[in-house]
Formats: structure tokens, sequence, C-alpha cells
């Protein structure tokens, strides 16, 4: 299975783009890697542009773990609200600060917000290509969200006849519907137990969890979301579980095998 992880500050991200990158991402992605070298797992690092600007120091530390760095934009704008040409300028301040500070090519790419839409594909995998980029994994099929996700997954092959691979985030089908499994909010949420189950019909080598440092951090609601006055429903969606994660990783990093896109497809 494949362990991928957004590396993002949630403040920024999520609830101003124009808010600076916070200290929180560092100190969390560092909580991060020292979980994984506990279970000797290597994983890809999908990066923004602004992290990897702010803190050179993590993206050396991440490679110098043996993990893969691929991109997550600049500035977590979502996809439909950028021109191809600000789309061009995110992902050249994301891939070539990554290359520049690693020196290994950048393969992959992961959309703010999961923001591929049909509509933007020409231009979009156009300029994926045009960075060498070799793959994406932005698509979620399972329509929980009105801001992402797809019915079915005729988006994939739409992909892939513009010349990329793709690899969507982990589905699972119960009572006909399909649901998210082995990622962010949901995998945050779910009992572990309730994961485990949803998990069964997983295939363990093409599989793909995904989650977010900053959902280790049980102290941001306190100390940047509730002062900044989010309303309940959103501190519910953003928050709930965050103080059970690291106990939950640790079990899932016993009861799965896992890798980095890299290692797995482009070895």
């Amino acid at each position: 299975m494949i362990f991928s992880a957004d590396i993002e500050d949630w403040q920024q991200s999520v609830l101003d783009f124009d808010r600076p990158i916070s200290q929180r991402v560092l100190n969390n992605t560092l909580q991060l890697l020292a979980i994984l070298a506990e279970h000797q797992v290597q994983a890809t690092f999908f990066v923004q542009g602004m992290v990897a600007e702010r803190f050179p120091e993590l993206i050396t530390a991440i490679a110098a773990q043996g993990h893969e760095l691929a991109s997550h934009a600049y500035s977590h704008r979502p996809l439909y609200t950028l021109t191809p040409a600000q789309f061009k300028d995110e992902l050249e301040r994301s891939v070539y600060k990554l290359e520049d500070l690693t020196g290994q090519k950048v393969l992959g790419f992961r959309a703010p917000t999961f923001s591929v839409r049909t509509e933007i594909l020409p231009w979009y995998c156009d300029t994926l290509q045009a960075f060498g980029l070799r793959y994406d994994s932005s698509i979620m099929l399972a329509q929980v969200r009105k801001v992402y996700g797809f019915a079915d997954d005729s988006i994939l092959a739409q992909i892939r006849a513009r010349g990329l691979d793709t690899y969507p985030l982990s589905t699972c089908t119960v009572l006909g519907k399909s649901l998210p499994v082995m990622g962010g909010g949901y995998f945050r949420i779910y009992p572990y137990a309730l994961n485990r189950w949803l998990a069964r019909q997983l295939n363990k080598t093409s599989g793909v969890f995904y989650m977010h440092p900053y959902e280790l951090d049980i102290q941001e609601y306190q100390e940047v979301a509730k002062p900044a006055g989010i309303s309940k429903a959103w501190a519910v969606h953003q928050f709930a579980g965050r103080s059970g994660m690291v106990n939950k990783l640790h079990k899932l990093l016993t009861d799965y095998p896992f890798t980095s896109f890299q290692a797995q497809y482009y070895h």
C-alpha cells in the first residue's frame, strides 16, 4: 500500500491562503517523520511550495530519510480558481524548489483539495508533463462533498489518455455506495476497527493512504482555530479525532506494509 502525506500548514491552506506559513507545519511533519522512521516506512510527501520556501531544512530532512518528494502546488488554491498561466507558476514554484533542495527529480503531483475537474484536463495534464511529472494522485472516486469527487472512474481513462499515470485515493463500496477509506478526516474520525473493516476490500499493493501532518496537532484548535472564530460544525470537521491519530498511525503501520509511489512504480 502507498503511504502519502500532504505537507501543508492548516491555518494557511485551510483557514486563509494569505497567511504566512507557521512553525506548526515544521513541528507536525517532524513528528510524522519520527513515526515513519520507527516503523521503517518510506512514504511520498506532497509538499506545498510555500512550505519548502519557509522550511528548506524540512525538505532536506524528508529526503535524507529516503522518502519521495512530490508537488502539492504552491499556495494551496484550488486548481479550478486558477488560469493555466497561474497553475504553471504554482507548479514551477513547487517543483523547482523541491528539485533544487534535494537534487531529486519530482515525479508526482496532488492537487490541493483534490481540485481536478474534467474541464481543466487539457491544460492540467499538459502542464504536469511540461515539468517532467509522470503521475497524478488527486482523484477521489466517491462523491461525498460538493468540492471534490467523481461518480465513476472515467476520469482516470481521460488522464491516462493524455499521457499521465494516475493513482486515485482509496475507496470502498458499502451498500452500493462508494465511500472514502484510509485517508484524511475519514481515517481520523472512523474508529480504527471500522477503518480495518472497510479496508479489507483494498488492493494491498495499489491502495493509497493519505494524511496531513497537521492532523497530529492537538493544540491547534485552542491556539489558532478557536481564536479565529470558526464555526462549531467546521471545528468538528477539521479537528475531531486528532487526539487519537498517533495511536491509529502506529496500529496502521504495524498492520499494513507501506511504501512510496516512487518505490512501488518508478524504481
